[in-house]
């Protein structure tokens, strides 16, 4: 088949009656592609006609553009070239597979559907198509606004397809933008114009470009290329056509236009399946009023999108004589689903369902009611503006009106005396502070500011500086935000802004706002976060009675708090759910048990009556622990002990599981509580946990529990040296692992002077976190430690120059900066020292010290941290030289040192110098030398014992068994035993050393498989030995060939793949060349790759071959290039 080199489209070719033409121009740039397209399409036989387009409109009552047929006749030619054009974006079938469990094909990928529409008429009982419709997010797209999932890209945004009637016969596609949930933007006007803006030529610019290697590969078959066909279609033509589409777009009805309907029922978009869209109250308020349905209502029987909007409009809303209405005027428009639709609303109406779409008659008015009391006054029916105005308690309201009001603000000196008349009327203190704004010049600012701060969320600071706030505004912000109350938080009517600043205030007025705040919000409603923080900083005489009624409101809650997490855990983690708070009381009820006065013995006492459901808690059950200590509460100690007792049968979801801090807190509380209330038991039991939890399957919460059961074990026997040598070893933990709770806990109540400079690194390791607020809790105590101990409090953290940029400019600075995190960020210290390249012995030295202790009990992390501040002393000391590497040899004789850890070090070392600097030394080496140094590895040849080795075994054959599986043995010692990091692909010594066992025959077999038995199956060193075992190696070194130009090259891959890290050897003539590529690690070398050379003789040439091929170098199939 050819090209057509006859296509001359115009403008309006690109509504409809061209996809086919369009696609092979654009999208297909070959002519092999476009070959398989056409040959696909005129072998599909089961083309869709009109009949589909009548079928639809029996079902929906409106005809979608005539260009949908193009698209269900070429789907099928689409699915063959899918994977071989540029994936700007992918016509999948998401519906699908949303309701299907995906297979793999034999290539173990997805055989998926291409988009269809097909589906909107397969079934043909209404009801079931109207389960789908109301009972989920992509049904109710389609519903009001004509949408259907048609593309996607790897980013996660989609493309929708408007398949509501279209003057030109064409099916808009409206870009879908996943991190806010929203259509925006201009549509493509037609998919023909989405084909054509979406690819081109340019998606496959690269096809002519070859990077140039410098090896060639000998073996590779050349294949003609083809010529890339251009695209016919102007660039002019598209332009014209968006330009003249824009116009009509316009000027169209909004019924028909999928972004304005959506922008109108985004609020919709989850109530009929009762989950209502997120912060679909700050929707509500874009959504059309009373009197635009008025103004519609003729236009209902035409578009059955729009009558299904505003029959579920007024339901939820509780319009119910419009809603009765417009389903009257909807049983005149065409289709079958608005029939069923509206037949299922009246049913519930009438009282004669007490369900609705599936849902319980309960939940459907607790969304009812939710929507109707954050609706807009101007959104309800005139016959429920009392009831509106009822719900919201405005309708005894204390207020003037506004014919006095004019007349008083005219009179009146004092206006904030006038404002404490009508101490609830937001909307006539509203007028009032916009009057004092035109009197009085410094108060506009701050009024103003008022105004615009008031709709932030809650989580807003105003003012910032606390001192700026006039107090004469505490009646009109009190008032607002009790007002507030009223609405959920996404609502701007909530003036969530000033939650805050009525906790500044922190007067009379705050203290009967924050009690109704208290009464009235929602447990997880985000303003009851800031009401509990500022009422435990409160010095009001009510704060502490109103914080009591938040921690007996906790328990209220429960069921509530229940139902979300079930929600939650059965949704998955979402972006909309993975920061859900269940409730913002629980930081009252933990903060009122401390209060060690008689309200938090009773809150104790009714905590333990939820002490199966001790989970919803949080730290409240540890704090309730340590207070029935403190108090002596007896009573309570079977359920502390029980609490330890529970603990030791914790089990993860894998080896990496770990315990999260408000378990990590709860348990050393009730370890501590329990060993003073109860010694002789405590002691007994504590000790048998602590023994015997190292036999458990989780590592990471073995440790987690073993640091919380010593911390009562401490308590009962501070002078215990094998617990204090495990206290020391948790303290010495880096890398944010919290489980160092409760041992700094025993250290404040016993005021261990030992362990005193142990909590610095604590106080200071995260002082300003981000993200994981989870130290913030370890600082405190540790503050509290250092105190009671010194009896100073630690200062606070220097920020003015926590990057230490301005350290920076004095070079020499930067080392002493390392002993100072109470100053600077670590991590930053380092990178300025990378980044000025600033090199010296105090760099050495201090942060060589640094690093060691940072690693010293790495095996313990089981808590991700990023380990941000390592990296960047490793990269500090990448450069730094040979002065490094006694440090990193202490670390390797480190035995809680992470494997992980020792292994980034080696891969370091093995590039912190030039190879050929090694193998000379090597080459000319005796079998005694050599012997001493595998013995005793120095610094300079801790790295190269693979090196040493293959030439003591090309000296010395069999003889040299022992002392060469002393090395190995000795580096299989620093693997991970319990599992393997991807490291381990990447590490020479650890790839190669294990190899040379295969060149001893039987004993070296014996022997791996003697170690390779004795490991676990998912090891490092199992890994190791299987990844030894399986690699192909001659069975004798094969002679080596003539060398000449342009050389011989020898690579070595972990798994003779040709492909990723690896390390090579260029034998020529004159120079022997040796280098490592792809070498990405925390990208310290220069285009990831190191490369140097030795002169060349026969007889290092002749040397180099053999130790290569005991090393498992391979000849590559590459060839180096001749000489340029």
């Amino acid at each position: 088949m050819k090209q057509n080199t006859k296509l001359n489209l115009q403008k309006a070719d690109l509504y409809y009656g061209n996809l086919k033409e369009i696609i092979i121009d654009r999208m297909l740039v070959f002519q092999s592609q476009r070959d398989k397209f056409l040959n696909a399409f005129t072998k599909n036989k089961n083309k869709l006609d009109q009949s589909f387009i009548k079928e639809f409109e029996s079902f929906y009552g409106f005809k979608p553009g005539k260009e949908i047929l193009e698209w269900e006749n070429l789907k099928k030619a689409y699915k063959t070239i899918m994977y071989e054009v540029a994936d700007v974006w992918n016509m999948i079938d998401h519906h699908s597979a949303e309701e299907e469990e995906m297979e793999e094909d034999e290539d173990g990928g997805f055989d998926y559907a291409i988009s269809s529409t097909e589906r909107l008429v397969k079934v043909k009982d209404p009801e079931e198509i109207l389960s789908w419709l109301v009972g989920s997010y992509s049904g109710l797209m389609f519903l009001f606004n004509g949408s259907y999932a048609f593309a996607s890209d790897g980013g996660g945004d989609t493309c929708w397809i408007n398949l509501l009637p279209n003057e030109n016969e064409s099916i808009e596609v409206n870009h879908y933008n996943h991190e806010v949930g929203e259509l925006e933007n201009l549509p493509y006007f037609s998919i023909a114009h989405f084909i054509a803006d979406n690819w081109n030529n340019e998606s496959n610019e690269g096809y002519d470009d070859e990077e140039e290697e410098e090896f060639e590969d000998q073996n590779e078959i050349k294949k003609e290329k083809e010529p890339i066909l251009l695209s016919l279609i102007k660039e002019s033509t598209i332009k014209a056509f968006e330009k003249e589409a824009v116009k009509a777009y316009e000027s169209k009805p909004i019924y028909n236009n999928s972004l304005d309907m959506f922008e109108r029922s985004s609020w919709l978009l989850g109530h009929s399946y009762g989950d209502p869209a997120y912060a679909f109250t700050e929707k509500l308020a874009d959504a059309p009023s009373y009197v635009i349905w008025e103004e519609e209502k003729q236009e209902i029987k035409k578009f059955p999108n729009l009558a299904a909007y505003w029959i579920l409009h007024h339901f939820y809303l509780k319009n119910e004589e419009a809603c009765r209405e417009t389903i009257k005027l909807a049983s005149k428009s065409k289709g079958k689903i608005i029939a069923t639709l509206s037949a299922h609303v009246l049913a519930y109406l009438d009282g004669k369902s007490k369900s609705l779409f599936n849902l319980p008659a309960e939940k459907v008015e607790k969304i009812r009611s939710q929507t109707f009391t954050n609706a807009d006054l101007k959104q309800i029916e005139p016959t429920n503006i009392k009831l509106y105005n009822d719900s919201l308690g405005l309708s005894n309201l204390n207020t003037i009106s506004k014919k006095d009001l004019e007349s008083r603000l005219k009179k009146e000196e004092n206006l904030f005396q006038l404002m404490e008349e009508y101490p609830d009327d937001v909307n006539t203190h509203d007028t009032i502070l916009k009057e004092i704004s035109k009197k009085d010049s410094g108060l506009k600012r701050l009024i103003e500011d008022y105004f615009r701060e008031r709709t932030d969320s809650a989580y807003n600071t105003w003012p910032y500086n606390p001192e700026k706030l006039d107090k004469r505004l505490s009646v009109p912000i009190n008032a607002a935000f009790r007002q507030g109350l009223k609405y959920d938080s996404e609502n701007k009517k909530a003036y969530c802004g000033i939650t805050k600043t009525v906790g500044m205030l922190d007067d009379d007025r705050a203290m009967v706002s924050f009690r109704e705040a208290i009464q009235k919000l929602k447990q997880d409603d985000p303003r009851l976060e800031y009401v509990v923080e500022a009422l435990i900083k409160s010095d009001h005489a009510e704060s502490n009675s109103i914080l009591a009624d938040a921690a007996w409101r906790t328990f209220e809650t429960l069921d509530n708090v229940k139902e979300i997490r079930e929600k939650v855990q059965k949704e998955g983690p979402t972006l909309n759910n993975m920061f859900t708070v269940y409730t913002h009381l629980n930081e009252a009820l933990q903060e009122r048990i401390l209060t060690l006065d008689e309200v938090s013995v009773q809150l104790i006492h009714k905590l333990f009556h939820y002490k199966d459901h001790f989970g919803f808690f949080g730290i409240s059950v540890g704090n309730a622990f340590s207070v029935c200590a403190h108090l002596e509460l007896k009573e309570h100690t079977q359920i502390i002990a029980d609490y330890v007792r529970r603990s030791f049968q914790v089990k993860g979801r894998d080896k990496g599981s770990y315990l999260d801090l408000t378990l990590i807190i709860n348990v050393a509380e009730a370890a501590l509580a329990w060993a003073k209330m109860e010694p002789e038991k405590a002691k007994q039991e504590l000790h048998d946990f602590y023994s015997k939890i190292g036999e458990s399957s989780y590592p990471g919460i073995a440790i987690d529990l073993k640091a919380c059961y010593v911390a009562g074990l401490l308590l009962l026997e501070p002078e215990n040296d094998e617990y204090l040598a495990f206290a020391e070893r948790i303290l010495g933990n880096k890398g944010d692992q919290v489980r160092v709770y409760g041992i700094i806990r025993w250290i404040r109540k016993s005021k261990i002077q030992k362990f005193k400079d142990h909590l610095w690194y604590h106080i200071y390791a995260d002082p300003d976190p981000m993200v994981d607020y989870s130290w913030s809790y370890i600082e405190v105590e540790a503050r509290r430690a250092w105190t009671t101990i010194t009896g100073e409090d630690a200062p606070e953290f220097d920020s003015s120059d926590k990057y230490a940029n301005a350290l920076s400019k004095n070079k020499s600075m930067l080392p002493d900066a390392i002993l100072h995190p109470e100053k600077y960020s670590i991590q930053h210290v380092f990178e300025r020292i990378r980044e000025t390249k600033y090199k010296h012995d105090d760099v050495v030295r201090i942060g060589g010290t640094w690093l060691v202790e940072s690693l010293r009990y790495s095996l313990d992390e089981y808590k991700y941290s990023g380990s941000y501040d390592r990296w960047e002393a490793i990269k500090a000391l990448f450069f730094q030289g040979r002065g490094v590497y006694p440090y990193f040899l202490e670390i390797f004789k480190l035995p809680y040192a992470a494997p992980s850890w020792k292994a980034y070090l080696l891969q370091f070392m093995r590039v912190m110098e030039p190879e050929s600097l090694q193998w000379k030394k090597v080459l000319s080496m005796e079998a005694t030398e050599i012997q001493s140094l595998l013995k005793e590895p120095g610094p300079n040849w801790y790295v190269w014992t693979d090196l040493l080795a293959a030439k003591l075994f090309l000296i010395e054959g069999e003889s040299s068994f022992e002392i060469i599986s002393q090395v190995i043995e000795k580096r299989l010692e620093m693997t991970n035993q319990e599992s393997y990091d991807s490291s381990v692909y990447e590490e020479t010594l650890g790839l190669r050393l294990p190899l040379l066992w295969r060149w001893f025959g039987k004993n070296g077999d014996d022997n791996i498989q003697l170690h390779w038995k004795n490991s676990k199956k998912n090891s490092e060193t199992h890994t190791m030995l299987d990844m030894a075992a399986r690699r192909k190696l001659d069975d004798k070194i094969p002679d080596m060939p003539e060398i000449k130009e342009p050389g011989i090259l020898l690579t070595f891959y972990p798994e003779q793949r040709e492909y990723g890290w690896h390390t090579w050897i260029h034998l020529a003539p004159e120079t022997i060349r040796f280098g490592t590529n792809e070498f990405h690690l925390h990208s310290v070398l220069p285009d990831s790759k190191t490369e140097s050379s030795i002169p060349a003789n026969k007889e290092y040439l002749e040397t180099v071959w053999r130790m290569a091929h005991i090393l498992g170098y391979t000849v590559s199939k590459k060839k180096p290039k001749g000489k340029k």
